[in-house]
């Protein structure tokens, strides 16, 4: 099918268009705490860019991270060839998406669009123990506004918005941001400095169960959003599983089928218990990320 031609959009309209839909419409709750917190990095890139731009980008979000004042990065790529309505596929989109992440991918475009992720690795002084701590899950994963079009064969709405995006973050990183966030409000005084006594186990094992409701509160989202019937989406009853036609943490996929994968009911338990070995000045020689599992193909 032909694209329909379309004028491109200036840069500013398409970061307000954004932004609006992040305070309005994003159904990942985590996400939208983030850019309500400033911690959100949204780059509006031209379809003429050179990589040389994705790749200070990322530079600048990796300082960011190691700073704290950032907690994801999203790359918007205002290409009117793929704009809402224009007649490209997903499949399209995602080609195209998984080209211009290739300069901070060690994987080719073609195994990105069947599967394939995008780990970046950062050496970060965790900000719940102040450790330095390898977060090896900053994924890359691809969003498009083709994928919420119901006659689409990669039909997803978990994986749409209003613009070819690219989305990087850490989950692992993000709860540790959330834990720490949550302490210091609470107490007044930094997580770093507190003793591993009742008052801080009691608040990490608080904090993984807000983790768990915050991520119940996403997933319910986005069923309310999705024709289950073309692309089941749900939650186990138990709620210690999710499932969806994608992967996680794949970049993208030329290919629906359903996955299973783990609610923090299941993954923070481990992740407080080394905490707290931490704290105690246990090692920790395991890479932060090797908790979560990708999901389990069904």
């Amino acid at each position: 099918m032909l694209n329909m031609r379309r004028a491109k959009k200036a840069e500013a309209v398409v970061h307000k268009e954004m932004q609006v839909w992040f305070r309005e419409c994003l159904g990942c709750v985590a996400g939208r705490r983030e850019y309500n917190l400033g911690r959100y990095i949204i780059a509006v890139i031209d379809d003429n860019d050179t990589s040389a731009r994705i790749l200070d980008i990322n530079r600048r979000f990796r300082r960011s991270v190691l700073a704290y004042d950032k907690v994801a990065c999203l790359l918007v790529f205002n290409n009117p060839r793929f704009y809402a309505d224009t007649g490209s596929t997903a499949l399209e989109a995602i080609t195209y998406l998984a080209q211009q992440i290739a300069p901070v991918a060690d994987t080719h475009p073609e195994r990105l669009i069947a599967g394939g992720s995008v780990h970046q690795r950062h050496a970060i002084k965790c900000p719940v123990t102040g450790a330095p701590t390898i977060f090896d899950d900053f994924d890359a994963i691809a969003f498009c506004p083709q994928a919420n079009n119901r006659s689409d064969p990669l039909y997803d709405p978990l994986m749409a918005a209003p613009y070819p995006c690219i989305n990087v973050s850490s989950d692992i990183f993000a709860f540790s941001m959330f834990t720490r966030d949550h302490f210091n409000n609470r107490h007044k005084r930094s997580i770093l400095t507190a003793p591993l006594d009742d008052t801080l186990c009691e608040h990490l094992t608080e904090s993984a169960a807000l983790w768990q409701r915050i991520a119940l509160r996403t997933i319910r989202n986005y069923i309310a959003i999705t024709d289950a019937t073309i692309c089941p989406t749900y939650l186990s009853a138990d709620q210690r599983y999710w499932f969806a036609s994608h992967q996680d943490p794949a970049f993208a996929e030329s290919e629906k089928r359903l996955y299973r994968h783990e609610m923090p009911s299941t993954y923070a338990p481990e992740i407080v218990h080394r905490w707290k070995r931490r704290m105690q000045g246990h090692s920790d020689n395991r890479r932060s990320a090797s908790i979560t599992k990708p999901g389990e193909s069904l």
